[in-house]
């Protein structure tokens, strides 16, 4: 059976599915043909099918590079129920656990492995892989790889190195967000500049409606519009786990049946709050940006964000999470003034000097198999915790260090290579998308159109019609003009 058969043989029998979405089959055929490919594809586009498939019909083990550990453990859950064998190495894993995992890929037992990024720094990893066959390495949230977009993993700069290691496969990246810029930079970093087939869909999507809304009662704005729409099924967003509790908790006590997300829950409660929400058991979920990768609901019809973003690019991400169905959705964000100071506080903690990153580092470093407990790394009488829990963000966030039941780790013994100019460019980075998203939030255009234009994609169209702005402009016929209309249609009588 030639590969253009299997791909419709295998959509039915393992996914389900009678027909692609999208550039979906394209995408699929430009990898199987043996092409560098790049696949730049809106939220809930489909972007695992368009590796997931492959890989069954390739030979051998895919490798798949993901951020995210606890998306990578849902995908290879779900794939498991459709009898696919699947596995991922994280910092999770034990050692030993690690090296029974690539064991078995050495016997072929997986055909898809997802690995998180800081296993790039293991040399005796890269060694590891030169022994196995893998014919296909797919990179999700290839953003990652770009110091311009707005996820950056430094680890993602060692994909490279590790597709060397392989004996060079067919790479393919994968992303739902990404300017002009940043996908020049995806291909120039991981080498397939000039010599990849690029797939971009369009970033419009029609059924959308987007709404600015200003107001300084929010939480009374989100109480009359969730009992309007009772029978909808909405996320609401916020930006800290502290806004996320009150606003349920104010909820609740008014009757709604809201659910609430947010990483500092633990992964019980998360799940069944999850599963809750996807049975339809709750209408409501109220959560932090932790929520929402890889859910698979088609019919949320709503999207209100409480807070604004700190970027576009997440703000896009979040509002694409509606009406995945291509029915009529509502995508709202509720602006006030402090909004903006707000996110300018966060970005401005985010970046702590680099001193003491580094003096966190060496203490790290030299517990080595030990580790420090976390909460003593927070402890000073000189320094603000939180300002040392940024530090430590940093050192995670590099891939300096992990931490697993409460103890820090240095990871593989690094030097420390990280600089305050690195440090400062990143923020300025983040402060130039804040302002991208606070010019939207200010509705002074087409807020389709702006979104368009952001991702760099021409509009078919000056004004879209259906959103705030838009709807602001439409001015009320006068009855005199409607006298008219009316006579024109039924004559003076």
């Amino acid at each position: 059976m030639d590969y253009k058969a299997k791909i419709d043989k295998y959509l039915k029998e393992y996914f389900g599915y009678d027909e692609f979405l999208l550039s979906q089959r394209e995408v699929i055929e430009s990898i199987l043909q043996g092409n560098n490919t790049i696949a730049i594809f809106p939220t809930g586009g489909g972007k695992s099918l368009c590796y997931q498939l492959p890989a069954l019909i390739f030979p051998g083990t895919t490798v798949v590079i993901s951020p995210l550990i606890s998306l990578m453990k849902d995908q290879v859950d779900e794939l498991a129920q459709r009898n696919i064998q699947a596995t991922y190495i994280s910092s999770v894993l034990t050692d030993k656990q690690i090296r029974q995992i690539i064991w078995n890929m050495k016997k072929g037992k997986y055909k898809i492995v997802y690995i998180a990024p800081e296993r790039f720094y293991s040399q005796d990893f890269l060694e590891a892989m030169q022994d196995i066959y893998v014919p296909f390495v797919a990179v999700d949230e290839a953003h990652c790889i770009s110091q311009w977009g707005h996820n950056f993993r430094p680890a993602y700069l060692k994909i490279r190195e590790l597709i060397e290691h392989m004996g060079n496969p067919v790479l393919a990246a994968f992303t739902a967000t990404a300017t002009k810029r940043v996908q020049e930079d995806i291909m120039r970093l991981l080498g397939i500049e000039g010599k990849c087939n690029l797939f971009v869909e369009s970033f419009d999507r029609s059924n959308l409606q987007f709404s600015v809304e200003d107001c300084e009662d929010k939480k009374l704005y989100i109480l009359k519009y969730i009992r309007k729409y009772k029978h909808r099924s909405g996320i609401i967003y916020a930006a800290t786990r502290a806004r996320v509790e009150e606003l349920c908790f104010f909820l609740k006590e008014r009757g709604i049946a809201a659910g609430m997300y947010h990483a500092g829950l633990d992964s019980t409660t998360r799940n069944n709050t999850q599963e809750a929400f996807l049975n339809d058991e709750i209408k409501v979920m109220v959560a932090t940006n932790a929520f929402g990768m890889g859910i698979n609901k088609s019919d949320v019809r709503y999207i209100i964000h409480w807070n604004m973003p700190k970027s576009m690019e997440h703000y896009y991400q979040e509002a694409g999470r509606a009406g995945r169905d291509g029915k009529k959705s509502s995508c709202i964000l509720l602006h006030s003034k402090k909004d903006y100071d707000l996110n300018r506080f966060m970005i401005d903690g985010n970046y702590p000097s680099i001193s003491l990153v580094k003096s966190l580092y060496k203490r790290i470093k030299a517990r080595g198999d030990k580790g420090i407990p976390q909460q003593l790394l927070l402890k000073s009488k000189t320094i603000d915790k939180h300002v040392l829990q940024s530090a430590l963000r940093k050192l995670f966030e590099y891939d300096y260090a992990k931490v697993e039941d409460g103890i820090v780790y240095s990871i593989h013994n690094r030097e420390f290579e990280l600089t305050q100019e690195e440090i400062d460019w990143h923020k300025e980075i983040e402060l130039d998308r804040l302002d991208a998203m606070a010019e939207y939030s200010k509705g002074k255009k087409c807020l389709r159109r702006f979104i368009l234009e952001y991702f760099n994609e021409k509009a078919q169209f000056e004004k879209c019609g259906n959103c705030s702005v838009c709807s602001k402009d439409r001015k009320p016929l006068t009855q005199k003009a409607l006298d008219k209309i009316l006579e024109d249609i039924f004559g003076s009588s």
